[in-house]
């Protein structure tokens, strides 16, 4: 995604950051890290350490950069308790499972670095597409969705974390006794608040279907409403003829 103007690296956080993946890297792992900056690779686990604290990049490297290497980092860590000692580490919530917890995480160097603003106290009237948007950008696939249905449970789960149980709701009806539902609703459920539809058509007959209510949902939320496109089963041009109908129509497009 473009970065925000206003990025700013959090020399703490990245200090942080760094430290514990230090400490809890294996030897293999430390090979690898200090061949990666140049280093010198012979020498007990606590000298390789000490050389990729005094010699990573890490700490200072470019904004724009910073989340897109954390992630490479993070991966390294793929059982639950490690996520959560990091979550200890720079003061956020170790609840949930470690998707739920790396998630959290960088959302937390999100908000940290300029990426993302904290929403503040919700109410009926805050919630935006202006506010919600940069969330929905922002939200993470721990791996790409084989269906769409894939995508809900922790989208669900990510945007409740964000902006409260009584704001988030799934397959709400867009209108009193309508058949048609939008997948997401953020904010009063009887109010106007933000519309989330996902789509992760596989064909032209999916993408016509897929275009279909588009008019309704536009009529229901005007410029409220985002759709998410998982393009995964898509060529080129269809992503783009589905992304300049939907444009036509006013309607914003998200693609994941």
């Amino acid at each position: 995604m473009p970065a925000p103007p206003t990025l700013a690296p959090d020399p703490a956080l990245r200090s942080t950051l760094l430290e514990y993946l230090v400490s809890y890297a294996t030897g293999p792992e430390l090979n690898d890290w200090v061949k990666g900056i140049g280093q010198d690779a012979k020498g007990t686990i606590e000298e390789r350490r000490a050389r990729v604290l005094a010699n990573s990049k890490y700490p200072s490297m470019p904004a724009e950069e910073f989340p897109q290497q954390t992630l490479h980092y993070l991966d390294i860590y793929s059982a639950a308790e490690h996520l959560s000692g990091i979550c200890e580490a720079i003061g956020i919530s170790r609840e949930g499972n470690r998707e739920a917890r790396w998630r959290r995480i960088m959302r937390e160097i999100g908000f940290r670095e300029g990426w993302l603003s904290k929403p503040g106290t919700i109410t009926d009237t805050s919630i935006t597409p202006s506010i919600v948007r940069p969330f929905v950008e922002w939200h993470l696939l721990a791996k790409r969705p084989e269906y769409e249905k894939d995508f809900y449970p922790p989208f669900f789960e990510d945007m409740e974390e964000i902006f409260g149980h009584a704001y988030v709701h799934d397959q709400l009806p867009i209108a009193f006794g309508s058949t048609l539902k939008v997948d997401f609703h953020v904010g009063h459920p009887q109010r106007e608040g933000v519309g989330i539809e996902v789509k992760m058509p596989a064909s032209n007959s999916d993408l016509q279907r897929a275009l279909g209510p588009m008019d309704q949902y536009r009529a229901r939320y005007r410029d409220h409403l985002l759709v998410v496109l998982l393009p995964d089963l898509l060529n080129k041009a269809q992503v783009t003829l589905f992304v300049d109908q939907l444009v036509e129509k006013g309607i914003s497009v998200i693609i994941k």
